[in-house]
Formats: C-alpha cells, sequence, structure tokens
C-alpha cells in the first residue's frame, strides 16, 4: 500500500496518539488532536460540495490551522494552493483565478486583501476565516465543530495531485508547480534519511508554510512522530529564547534570517546547545558570513543543499553536517561553499547548452532526476517543456562538479552577466565584494552597455556604522586587486536595502528594471 500524505498523520495518531506533535502559542495539539481536526475539516470541505481534484486555496501566516489544511486536503484528494502573503491583490487574483481554487481559506489579517480581490474571482465559492465570523464568512473554528470526525475514508492515490504552489517568480513570471502524493512523499523520505530526524526532534517552524522551506521540516517531524512549534514569521530575539526554553533542535534558516541571528547582541546570553542542525539554503551566503556562523555556533550543526519547488521541497544536492564539521578548518575546507553531493535516490548531471554532460571542473547547467520531480507547471505547457525534459528537471542554475562529486553553483543562467564577450558570475562578484568589512550586503546585475554589451553594477547594503565613510572608488579598488579586470564592477551604487522575496532571495529582476 502506498502511503499518502494523509497517511502520515493517521499513522501517528495510531501510535503517538497522547504525545503533542504540534504547538502554536498557547495551543498543544496532539497526533490524536491533530487527525481529528484534520479529518473534520476535510468531511466539511466535502459537504461544501468539493470532490477529489478541486483546489483550496489558503493564505495566513504559519499557524496550526495551515498545517490542518495540509492534512485535511490531502486526506480527501483535495488539491491546496498555499499563497504566498506578501503578494500584491492582482497577484493573488491571478493565483486564485489560474490555479481555479474553490475555497478560500484565510486569516483574519488579510481581510483587507480578500475583500479587495473578491468582485475579480472567477472560481472561488466559498470563503472561511481564520478568526471570528466576519461579513457572513464562517469561522474556521466553527467549521471543524459542526463536521464530524471520523476520516473521510475517500479513496487518494501516488498520482492524485496534492499542492499546486506557485513559484516565487524572481526571475520571472510565477508558475504553479504540480506536485502529487508520490513526488511528496518521495521528498519527504528523501529529508528525513538525510536530515536524520529522529522522534525526539523539535522543529521550530519559522519558514513559511507557503513555502517548501516551510513544508518540508513540518512534513518530516511529522512523518517520524516529532514536534513542530510554530513561530508566525521570523524574530531573532523570540527565535534564540524559543531555543533555550523549548530544547529546540532543528532550525531551518536562510542566510539572511542567520545573519541577523547570529550579529544579534543578546545571541550569547542564550543557551543553543540544543540545536543539532541549523540548515541553511534557498538563497546564496558569502562564504565570510558562513565561516563566521560556523565559528559561532559551531561547524558540526550546518546542512545545506540544493532544492527547488519543481522538487517538491525535496534536496537533489546535499552537504551534510557531518562534512561541514571538516569543512570549516578541516579536511573538506575546500569544500565549503558547496552544495554536496548527490542527494540518496536521486540522479544530477552537470550539462552543456545541448544537454551533453560535460567533464567535471567545467560549467553547466545542474539537471536532476528522481521521484520527488514534479511532472510541471499548471497551464503552461511551454514552460514545462523547457525545465522538464524526458524527466529531468533543468533547474537554471550553473554549476561545476570537482572530482570528489561535490558541486559548485557559479551563478543563475539568467543572471550571468556578458560583458566583452565573456562570462561573469554575479555570485563571485558578490563573495567578493562581501569580504570588505564594511558591507552588509549586495547584488550584483548586468546593465546595458554600448561597448561592451553588458558591465557589472554592485547594489550595496553598507553596515550601520559605516555609511558615508566608503566611496564607489573603494569598492571598485577592492574588487580591482581581487578580480579579473572584466569582473570588477564599473559602478556601485549604495542603499539602505535590497528587494527581497519572503524567503529571504534577492529579487534581481527588480534591481534591474530600476537601474537598466
Amino acid at each position: 500500500m502506498f502511503m499518502t500524505v494523509g497517511d502520515i498523520v493517521r499513522q501517528q495518531a495510531r501510535i503517538n496518539a497522547r504525545k503533542v506533535g504540534l504547538v502554536d502559542d498557547d495551543k498543544e495539539f496532539t497526533y490524536k488532536e491533530i487527525n481529528e481536526r484534520t479529518s473534520r475539516l476535510g468531511n466539511a470541505l466535502v459537504n461544501l460540495g468539493l470532490t477529489k481534484a478541486d483546489r483550496v486555496a489558503i493564505i495566513a501566516d504559519n499557524c496550526h490551522e495551515f498545517v490542518e489544511a495540509y492534512f485535511a486536503t490531502a486526506k480527501t484528494g483535495l488539491t491546496i494552493v498555499p499563497l504566498n502573503t506578501r503578494l500584491s491583490a492582482s497577484e493573488v487574483v491571478f493565483h486564485l483565478n489560474h490555479s481555479e481554487s474553490a475555497v478560500l481559506i484565510y486569516k483574519a489579517d488579510f481581510e483587507d486583501v480578500v475583500r479587495k480581490v473578491t468582485p475579480d474571482l472567477g472560481t472561488v465559492r466559498h470563503f472561511v476565516r481564520i478568526g471570528p465570523p466576519q461579513n457572513g464568512v464562517v469561522s474556521y473554528e466553527a467549521v471543524i465543530r459542526q463536521a464530524a470526525p471520523e476520516d473521510p475514508m475517500i479513496p487518494v492515490g501516488a498520482d492524485d495531485v496534492f499542492m499546486i504552489m506557485y513559484t516565487s517568480g524572481t526571475t520571472g513570471s510565477a508558475k504553479g508547480v504540480i506536485s502529487t502524493h508520490r513526488n511528496i512523499m518521495a521528498a519527504t523520505n528523501l529529508m528525513t534519511i538525510e536530515t536524520r530526524v529522529v522522534p525526539e526532534d523539535v522543529n521550530l517552524l519559522v519558514m513559511p508554510l507557503f513555502h517548501s522551506g516551510g513544508l518540508w521540516p513540518t512534513l518530516c517531524h511529522f512523518y517520524r512522530g516529532a514536534q513542530t512549534i510554530i513561530l508566525p514569521r521570523f524574530d531573532e530575539k523570540k527565535v534564540m529564547q524559543m531555543v533555550e526554553e523549548r530544547k529546540i533542535t532543528f532550525l531551518n534558516l536562510v542566510p539572511t534570517t542567520l545573519r541577523r541571528m547570529i550579529s544579534h547582541p543578546d545571541l550569547g546570553k542564550h543557551d543553543l546547545s540544543s540545536l543539532r542542525f541549523i540548515m541553511y539554503a534557498s538563497a546564496p551566503i558569502p562564504l565570510v558570513q558562513l565561516r563566521e556562523a560556523m565559528s559561532i555556533l559551531g561547524p558540526h550543526r550546518f546542512f545545506t543543499g540544493l532544492g527547488a519547488t519543481e522538487s517538491a521541497a525535496g534536496g537533489m544536492l546535499m552537504f551534510t553536517t557531518s562534512e561541514h564539521a571538516q569543512a570549516l578548518d578541516g579536511p573538506l575546507k575546500d569544500k565549503l561553499g558547496s552544495v554536496g553531493r548527490e542527494a540518496i535516490g536521486v540522479e544530477v548531471k552537470i550539462v552543456n547548452e545541448l544537454g551533453e554532460e560535460v567533464s567535471d571542473g567545467e560549467v553547466g547547467e545542474i539537471v536532476a532526476k528522481g521521484a520527488h520531480v514534479s511532472s510541471g507547471y499548471l497551464k503552461m505547457h511551454e514552460e514545462t517543456a523547457k525545465t522538464f525534459k524526458g524527466g529531468w528537471l533543468h533547474t537554471g542554475d550553473l554549476a561545476y562538479r570537482d572530482d570528489d562529486g561535490y558541486v559548485f553553483i557559479v551563478g543563475r543562467k539568467k543572471d550571468i552577466i556578458i560583458s566583452g564577450g565573456e562570462n561573469v558570475s554575479g555570485l563571485e562578484v558578490e563573495d567578493t565584494i562581501c569580504q570588505h568589512p564594511a558591507v552588509e550586503d549586495v547584488a550584483v546585475i548586468g546593465v546595458p552597455d554600448e561597448t561592451w554589451g553588458e558591465t557589472v553594477k554592485a547594489v550595496v547594503v553598507l553596515k550601520p556604522d559605516q555609511v558615508s565613510r566608503i566611496t564607489e572608488q573603494e569598492v571598485i579598488g577592492f574588487c580591482r586587486q581581487r578580480l579579473a579586470a572584466f569582473k570588477t564592477p564599473k559602478s556601485v551604487v549604495f542603499v539602505t536595502e535590497l528587494p527581497k522575496n519572503a524567503t529571504g532571495k534577492i529579487i534581481k529582476n527588480e534591481l534591474k528594471r530600476r537601474y537598466n
């Protein structure tokens, strides 16, 4: 029998009925309670007239209702559509209409957005409000109370669609990635093994649940009967307090949030020794900042890799905690900065423009194949054909593989700068600029140039005590000493912050529009 996403909570209700599996503020839920609440919600959705494969959208900050919605739709064969909380009203309309969602579950905080978009929605027939009922919209808890607690017992197969998760759209328009139960369970199994989740683990959920970075740790910890504690959003002080008080063992961050935590003045006041696992991914991190974090918190706790929404939140490449332990000053120090080697059950190749595998040390595009890889994008046949070729996911990441099988990313295909016929990796230039002690953050883009086609432009955020002390020429001179002339920025601008999405990834399209 194939185990579906809904079966995860069913099994834990059988074997860990009285164990607290989910904590949200002052509310604690045992696995038995979670199983019953998700059955009630699933039955309520069926009572609204929804049938298998209908779509249920949700927009909310991290909360127990969000987790319940994932499992309730999984139990009933419905498809969940998690929405980014930072979408504009017009983007919310697009996602709901494009996905043909029939139900919208939303947190009361998003009342204004929902009211604004409602007249433009074509398929949404029902609204459920997380909070008190208002304007005729039924409350989530009322829906839970009124529905039957028995399991919906609706047959769900491995190839039924579990989720449509939209990409962040940092390099183009958002695309709805189709993930089946087979994809999600393959990813959950892979990530549980690679990250060595055990029943005694305590996961602090700070990544948003509308993003794969919030979903996969949640599923892995439910899968192993561990505990997940929810934070609505990242707050470095709160995270440190929670780690100390709740003995958190598992923390999934992005470079931006990791940097905020290690630079907080109260870092040394908290006991973080319970942490055994700190994931940093979703965006590049300069080596100087990674070394600092590892030195402060201990290299043996760190883990990274390469995953994508298109791989159902599962990794394709992994650089493990044991490898990090040897990478600061040990035998693997030349591997630091790598995204690791092939994950369990995944095949990864580096290919050229013709799809031919390149030699070790040669730069090409990362392509991957595995049971967790999606079949494609919703209603986007051309994009699907370009990205998924013969079962291989073309990631758009340019990288090389060394003689030991470790993969090093040099940039995104769409972000490579071509200056005078030479390819420039923005990541390499960014990493160099971040070595300057006055620099807090940086993004590098290509700007049009009549002579060279494109030239390198650096958009720099300085540390608060360095503002107005550093000049454009100083940054350029710093790079000139460390980089080839064609890689050195021809211009530098200073800003107070860089545009980023909800997971800390720099939105380079916005910078290109601004400076082109």
